[in-house]
Order: structure tokens, then C-alpha cells, then sequence
């Protein structure tokens, strides 16, 4: 990191020198010179917006200026932006470009909105190793090195900076970092003066973070030996947060390895200032709060910090008798004892310690106690740890503020652990100790979170090892009740490694009032019969979960269902149903499939069910599918029963997208009849009077697909009004309709003008049936039928041709006349 840091200042350097070093009638040819100097430097692309010279801006003075500074990587790194700065600007004195070697007068550099992007990735190369490979040791130059940079001061604005580490994987970044450092930059007894603000430091180690939105506030006198690159501390105020330190001693810059050799401590601190060690976003909560306790924290970096080994370094904090309380609530936390540290000898970061050696609290009567120790945290995590608490959260609550929630319950918890982390990965569970029991009584909990409260009565769980066991619990959330046993194992690598939860579990339920349930979450759409609107619901990650489930009664909107009994699945992101019956609609369904989120906003499914003796009227009134798929259902009664796969994706409202929607599948009814539908009323005009007011329909059976949305219904058999017909077509999503019904009309049962023109005709007493065509076009609500009557026609015809030719001939010509005026 440092050659880093190397290349890059001596970039920007090569380009400045190389503005400021001519007349400003040379800038265009200058700028493109030094800026394929700076790219054959580097095996990178130096990309610069422009730059801005002038004699006047701070004459006597030369002011120079680069715009829109851009390091960018090549090869593993291509078009990654190591570097971007916004601007760079500095002042030189004029009369001293003239004298070089006695230094040249450069009062200040001003860098603008610098980028930092810092990365390693899984091999371990770096995007700052940009030297090129053709670069060779520079030769010693003299009279360079004689001469000397008398800079007055560097200031650096707005600063971010990251740094990732996918080897390891590591993650420190700084947002907003505002530095200024004044001072004579050269020889052996200089004196440097620093002033540092950074927002936002952030650290996360192999998944866990470490640190977030820590500040930094500094101010520093260093006494420097530019020489031999040793700088001491003379003077130093720092706060991290809020907490004051003082930092000491020394270091140095050698040419493979920083030397370092430092002390901190927070004299006179309080617990006041450890609470300033929070992180600002929490800081709103501790507004006000009265604190005691003495408090003891130090540490030191000694060593040097290489390519392959880091100093030694250590921390201690100590807290003694502390105690807390709210201006609001009536008790305090008290006893508040802490003994931690963290040390590591000069070396790897393998031998790193963690040492919680003591933490006790009593909050409003209810002691907590633990310790925990952390050895070999690269290699083999060693872990040893132990939490003691007895909780009465009603009392709690009148020590610790708990916002908008209102908890009480008594709680139970003794966890201990001992062991490597490495036999639990190799499943050695006996070589790795955990014993722990968890109780929970009398626990209620309510929020504005939550549209009710929830209560459990009960809850037993035991710790070992292996697995976690829920031996029973018992609850309920408003009207709807549970209870639930079973374990969850795999837990200590999702905690610490975060890898997979795995659990089994049995959920039961009297009643699962989904209504009351989303209550606070309804809103009103008078544009639809459905007035609950839920939000979409996102599977989580690195949980597998079989869930036995068996619920009595479930209430979702207008819907009663029963008997719900199957197994839930939730594995890799996907809720999976397999074998999932209840009892709903007067029928039964039986569902499997999935669910997944891939897209939060966007739900993806994709079912297989069977179901059994639906209610037509209530399946309409309650299935928003139905309605949009089967609008007739609307004036129909009777049952049907199908087998289908359908997969289609919802909208963050969990509302059916229904041009997503795909599959296919058969369906078979029972006892349908069909009353004022406008599409029967228009083809009840060809027959006697009221014969398709009220249209029953015998069962039949059939096949569909659905496609984007639309229904294709393949042809199947049937009687409509007591007349038999073959029905067949297609509608749209937005309900465009294209069927065909081919029926064998009872004679008898067409109108009353029909039957007087077919009398005219000999041989027609001995047709029985006439076949009658009927297409549906338009839509439900406004259909477009026609009737074709060419297959009739035909019909008589061939009757007419046992009479005499010539009576068949008339007879025919004037039917098909008196038929074409009466259907126009």
C-alpha cells in the first residue's frame, strides 16, 4: 500500500511540475506531454479532464491546477477506478523556480474530492501494483536530491476511501475524511502540524463488522526527522466519537515495513466518555443519560507492519462500579462492572486474544452476567464463553427505555461454551462443549410494529453442541393461536460464519386469524371487491427450515379454510410446499411448489394443485383469479374441480401479475347452471322464449392452458340448455373473447319464426336436430355472437331430395331466403 501511495504522488507531481514549468502559451502541448508521461509510468490509464494555469490568480505567485484526475486499472482490474480526484491545486513561489536548488517555495496543495478504491482480490493481487514491467531502479541524481520542496501546507478535502479484501475477506472504507497537514517538509528537525475529521469508519472482518460510523476527530504536533522518515508525537488531542485519547511515541517509514511504536490512553475518562465510543447514529438514545463508574482504557502498537506480519499491539478497558440511568425512568442500571482486552504479539494476526474477563449489570433488579475469550481467530477459532440472566421485563423496562414497545415476561437464559470452532465444522460436537437453558413465561409483547400483541404463555429450550430444542411452546397474536416444537442445529456456524440455519419444527393452530392479523395493514381499494392489501414477503437467505404444519382453522378475507395440514420448506431463498391439503370453498385442495424472491418487490411462484368440488359462487366471491380468468363464474352456481401447474410472478402488494401468468392443466364441473348472462342472452334470441334465461349445463370435462395471462380451452362435450354442443376457444388477459360452441339444436326448442319456416318445408318433420354454429367475440360484459346456420341448411337439403327435384329446388330456394331475412 504504500508503493501505492508512491506511484500515485509522484503522478500527480510529474503532471504539476510539468504545468507550472513554462510560459502559459505552452499548456496544450505541456498538458499532452506529461500526460503520456504519467501513463508510461504506469501500467494504468491516467486520464486527466483538463488543467488550469495562471500568473495572475496569485501573482507573484504561479497557481496551477488539474481537473478531473482518473487512475483507472487494466488487466484484472480493467476499468476498476483505483484513484479519482476532483481536482488538485497548488501555488508556487515564482521567483524561486529560478533558485531550484535551494528549494522550491510551494505553499500549499489542495486536493478536492479524492477517491480511493483499494482492492485485493481472491488470488491476492492488488490493483496498486500498476508499476510497469519495463521499469528499472532510477540512477541517483544529485543534484535532485540537493534540492528541496519547502511546502507550506497540503489540504485534502472530502476524502472517501475503501479498502476490500476478497482473500480474506476484509472491508474498511472512510466517507467525508477532511485533512490538513502545515509544515516544512524536509530535513531533520521539522515540525509538522496535522489536523484529521473522518465520518463514517466502517471495518468488517471475515463477515462480521467490527466497526460502523465511527468518527475521528485529531489534532497532532509531530516533530519530524525527514531524513531517516521518523516522526514523534509532541502534541496530540484525539477523539474517537466522543471519547478522548492521547497517543505518544513514534514512527517510522522504512522501505519494506512502517516501525511503530505508540501509546494510548484516555486519562480521566469517565463512563460518560465510553458511552461516547457508541456510534453517532446511536447516540440520540443516550440523550440525557446520568452516568458514574470508573473507567480505565489504554493500549500500544509496537513493531513493524509488513507485506507478512503485523506489530504487536494491545487494548485494555476496564469499567468499575458503573451505573446508568434515564432521566424518564424511575430505577437505574447499576453494578456495572467490565474487564476486556485484546492483545496480539509482533507476528501473525493468528495470535490475536479476545478477553471479555468480566461483564456484570443489574438493571432495576435483574443481574446479567458473562465472560468470553477468543484465541486463533484466522486459523482455528478457540472459543470459551458464559451468559447468566434473569429477566423480569417489566422491571426492565423501568431501568432501559424500550421505545414504542411494551414487554413483560420473565426470562431464564444460562448458555456456557468451550471449545474449537473447527469441530464443529468436522461435526466432533463432543470435543466442542455447549450446555445451555433458555425459559420464557408469562411473555407479552406489543408494538406499533405489530398489529397485535403477542403472548406466549410458555417456552422451554435447551443448548447443546449439536442443536438447539424447543420442547414447547405456546402462544397466540390476538384470536390466532400456536404452539410450535422441534430444534434448530447448524446454529454456531450461522453465527459465527454465517452459514446455513438448519431446523425442524412442528407448528399447531386452533384457529390463524389472518384478517385481524393484517388489520393495521389494510387499506380500501373501491375498485375491488379485495380490501386487504398485504406487503411482499421476502424469503430470507441461509435458512432451511421443514415445518410440520397443522392448523384447525384459517380466516383470509372472505374465506374459511380447514383442515390445513402439510409441510413448509424454506431452503435457498425458496418457500417450498409439498403436500400441502385444506379444506376451503366447499372443496378440497391439495398444493405443492414454490415460492421465491429473487426480486423483493416482485414474488415468484410456481404451483401444482389439485382441487376437489369447489363452490362456483364462493370461488368467485373470494379468488381474485377466478374473477379475472372466469368472469361467468359470476352468474354461475355448481362445483368444478381441477388438476393444474400454474407459475406467474406477484406484485410487492402480494396482487397476482396476471399477464405473467403460465401453465396448464383440466378441469371438470358438477350441477352448473348459468343465469343472465348476457352472452346465453344474446343466443336465447334464436331459441323459444326464456330457454336460455336460466342455462344448465352438464358436467363435462376438458383441458386448458394459460398463456401470458390468456385461457385456451381445448374442445370438449357437453349439453347447454338441454342442447347438446361442442365447445372450444380462447380469451385474452383483459378478457377479449374468441369461442365457438357447435350446438345439435332440439328442433323443437328454436324459435317460434324458425320453426314456422321449417314447416314450409317437405321432409323437415323427419329432422329431429338441427346443427347451429355460434361464435363469441367482444367481451363478457359486452360479447359480439353470431349465429351460422350453413351446416343447417344443408341438412334440409338433403331431406328436401327425397321429393320431386323440381319441389326440392323451390322449396329450398325459398327457405334459404326467408332464413337470410330473418338472420340479417
Amino acid at each position: 500500500m504504500k508503493k501505492a501511495l508512491i506511484i500515485i504522488g509522484v503522478v500527480v507531481v510529474v503532471l504539476l511540475a510539468a504545468m507550472i514549468a513554462v510560459p502559459l502559451i505552452f499548456k496544450d502541448q505541456i498538458y499532452k506531454k506529461a500526460l503520456d508521461k504519467a501513463n508510461e509510468m504506469v501500467d494504468a490509464k491516467v486520464e486527466l479532464d483538463g488543467v488550469n494555469l495562471s500568473l495572475f490568480k496569485s501573482f507573484p505567485k504561479v497557481y496551477a491546477e488539474l481537473n478531473g484526475l482518473r487512475i483507472i486499472g487494466k488487466g484484472d482490474f480493467a476499468n476498476d477506478t483505483l484513484v479519482s480526484v476532483g481536482s488538485v491545486a497548488t501555488t508556487i513561489n515564482l521567483s524561486s523556480l529560478w533558485h531550484m536548488d535551494k528549494g522550491i517555495d510551494v505553499n500549499e496543495i489542495i486536493v478536492d474530492n479524492p477517491r480511493v478504491a483499494l482492492k485485493v482480490n481472491k488470488a491476492g493481487k492488488s490493483n496498486w501494483d500498476i508499476t510497469t514491467p519495463s521499469e528499472q531502479p532510477a540512477t541517483t541524481d544529485t543534484t535532485a536530491s540537493e534540492m528541496q520542496l519547502n511546502l507550506d501546507k497540503i489540504s485534502v478535502h472530502n476524502l472517501s476511501l475503501s479498502y476490500t479484501d476478497e482473500s480474506t475477506p476484509m472491508f474498511f472504507s472512510m466517507n467525508t475524511g477532511d485533512f490538513n497537514l502545515s509544515g516544512t517538509m524536509d530535513g531533520a528537525n521539522s515540525t509538522l502540524k496535522t489536523d484529521a475529521q473522518v465520518k463514517n469508519i466502517t471495518f468488517d472482518y471475515q463477515g462480521s463488522r467490527y466497526a460502523k460510523d465511527i468518527s475521528l476527530d485529531m489534532k497532532t504536533v509531530l516533530t519530524a526527522n525527514f531524513d531517516k522518515m521518523k516522526f514523534a508525537v509532541a502534541e496530540n488531542e484525539t477523539h474517537i466519537n466522543e471519547l478522548p485519547l492521547k497517543i505518544d511515541g513514534s514512527f517510522a517509514l522504512a522501505d519494506s515495513s512502517y516501525d511503530f511504536d505508540l501509546k494510548f490512553s484516555s486519562p480521566g475518562s469517565g463512563f460518560n466518555e465510553l458511552l461516547g465510543f457508541v456510534p453517532e447514529e446511536y447516540q440520540s438514545y443516550l440523550k440525557g443519560v446520568q452516568t458514574k463508574g470508573d473507567v480505565a482504557f489504554g493500549g500500544f502498537v509496537k513493531g513493524a507492519y509488513t507485506e507478512t506480519s503485523y506489530p504487536a499491539f494491545g487494548i485494555d478497558l476496564k469499567l468499575d462500579n458503573g451505573w446508568l440511568k434515564y432521566p424518564d425512568l424511575p430505577k437505574a442500571v447499576e453494578n456495572i462492572n467490565l474487564a476486556a482486552s485484546v492483545k496480539k504479539p509482533e507476528g501473525d494476526l493468528d495470535l490475536m486474544t479476545v478477553d471479555v474477563n468480566k461483564f456484570e449489570a443489574n438493571a432495576a433488579g435483574n443481574p446479567i452476567s458473562a465472560n468470553l475469550s477468543i484465541a486463533h481467530p484466522m486459523s482455528d477459532m478457540q472459543l470459551k464463553g458464559k451468559l447468566n440472566g434473569k429477566v423480569d421485563f417489566a422491571t426492565v423496562s423501568q431501568a432501559l427505555p424500550m421505545d414504542s414497545m411494551d414487554i413483560r415476561g420473565l426470562l431464564d437464559a444460562s448458555v456456557q461454551f468451550d471449545g474449537p470452532y473447527s469441530a464443529i465444522d468436522k461435526q466432533q460436537y463432543d470435543k466442542f462443549e455447549t450446555e445451555g437453558k433458555i425459559q420464557l413465561k408469562g411473555f407479552r409483547m406489543a408494538s406499533k410494529d405489530l398489529p397485535m400483541p403477542v403472548s406466549i404463555s410458555s417456552a422451554d429450550m435447551t443448548m447443546n453442541s449439536r442443536s438447539i430444542s424447543l420442547a414447547s411452546l405456546k402462544g397466540n397474536m390476538g384470536r390466532s393461536d400456536f404452539s410450535a416444537s422441534g430444534s434448530l442445529s447448524n446454529y454456531w456456524p450461522y453465527i459465527l460464519k454465517d452459514k446455513t440455519l438448519k431446523g425442524n419444527l412442528k407448528v399447531n393452530s386452533n384457529l390463524l386469524d389472518v384478517n385481524q392479523l393484517m388489520a393495521s395493514m389494510a387499506t380500501t381499494d373501491t375498485t375491488k371487491t379485495d380490501t386487504t392489501k398485504m406487503e411482499a414477503i421476502e424469503v430470507p437467505d441461509h435458512i432451511d427450515f421443514t415445518m410440520q404444519a397443522s392448523i384447525n382453522k384459517i380466516l383470509y378475507d372472505k374465506m374459511v379454510i380447514t383442515g390445513t395440514k402439510g409441510q413448509v420448506i424454506v431452503r435457498n431463498k425458496k418457500l417450498l410446499l409439498d403436500g400441502l391439503n385444506m379444506n376451503m370453498l366447499n372443496g378440497q385442495v391439495t398444493m405443492a411448489g414454490s415460492y421465491e424472491t429473487p426480486q423483493p418487490q416482485k414474488p415468484k411462484f410456481d404451483f401444482n394443485l389439485k382441487i376437489k368440488g369447489f363452490d362456483i359462487p364462493q370461488a368467485y366471491r373470494s379468488l381474485s383469479t377466478v374473477r379475472t380468468m372466469l368472469p361467468i363464474a359470476s352468474n354461475s352456481t355448481g362445483e368444478f374441480s381441477t388438476g393444474m401447474s400454474i407459475s406467474g410472478f406477484l406484485n410487492k402488494n402480494m396482487e397476482p401479475v396476471f399477464q405473467s401468468f403460465n401453465g396448464n392443466g383440466d378441469v371438470s364441473t358438477s350441477n352448473i347452471q348459468i343465469v343472465g348472462a348476457k352472452v346465453f342472452q344474446e343466443i336465447g334470441k334464436y331459441f323459444k322464449k326464456n330457454k336460455f334465461d336460466k342455462v344448465d349445463i352438464d358436467n363435462f370435462a376438458t383441458k386448458f392452458k394459460i398463456v401470458n395471462g390468456g385461457l385456451d380451452v381445448s374442445p370438449f362435450k357437453t349439453k347447454i340448455a338441454g342442447q347438446e354442443a361442442v365447445v372450444s376457444g380462447h380469451q385474452t388477459v383483459s378478457q377479449d373473447l374468441d369461442y365457438k360452441i357447435d350446438f345439435k339444436v332440439n328442433k323443437g326448442d328454436l324459435s317460434g319464426d324458425i320453426n314456422k319456416y321449417l314447416g314450409f318445408v317437405p321432409g323437415t318433420e323427419n329432422i329431429q336436430k338441427l346443427p347451429v354454429g355460434v361464435t363469441i367475440g367482444g367481451t363478457f360484459k359486452k360479447p359480439d355472437v353470431k349465429v351460422d346456420l350453413n351446416d343447417a341448411k344443408k341438412l334440409v337439403e338433403q331431406e328436401f331430395k327425397k321429393s320431386s327435384k323440381k319441389q326440392i329446388q323451390d322449396a329450398a330456394k325459398k327457405l334459404g331466403n326467408e332464413l337470410n331475412k330473418l338472420f340479417k
